[in-house]
């Protein structure tokens, strides 16, 4: 039987497209299904695939520092819990902390400023709750990150 692996970057989280399919090719009846967001990472797989998978001792240190930053609590970005009655556009503002770790904080805060000033209609009435699959506590991420949202702004 072979293993299909939706969103190989877990959502954008990961950002090194050559580390996510050294690990998948570990695994030989995985199909990795990738959703790129740059050609780059297109050639970066294109060039691990020329090769024979060789994971060294310091791409395992760095699987296992992603690993340890992540978590469990991050949002892969499946829509699952959409669309919110409130109108809260809840997976922008779930990748909010993605966003802003790539770019600066104030660039973050206009590109993505709708979906964080869409959290304060958030009622907390539990409804994207009962739909994420990865039972990620969704309200209280949404308010850790309009907070941050909110500190960028101050500051810029």
């Amino acid at each position: 039987m072979g293993i299909l692996a939706m969103k190989p970057f877990a959502g954008g989280a990961l950002d090194n497209a050559e580390l996510c399919f050294k690990f998948l090719r570990r695994f030989p009846d995985v199909i990795p299904i990738p959703g790129f967001d740059a050609i780059e990472q297109v050639d970066q797989v294109v060039a691990i695939y020329r090769n024979k998978n060789e994971v060294l001792p310091e791409d395992l240190e760095a699987m296992e520092r992603y690993r340890a930053e992540l978590g469990q609590r991050f949002c892969r970005r499946c829509e699952y819990c959409q669309p919110c009655e409130q109108g809260v556009m809840i997976t922008a503002a779930m990748g909010y902390p993605i966003v802003v770790a790539r770019m600066s904080a104030e660039k973050a805060a206009a590109l993505v400023g709708p979906a964080m000033e869409s959290v304060r209609n958030c009622t907390q009435c539990g409804e994207c709750l009962k739909r994420c699959p990865y039972d990620l506590p969704i309200p209280e991420l949404l308010q850790k990150h309009l907070a941050l949202y909110d500190r960028h702004r101050v500051g810029a």
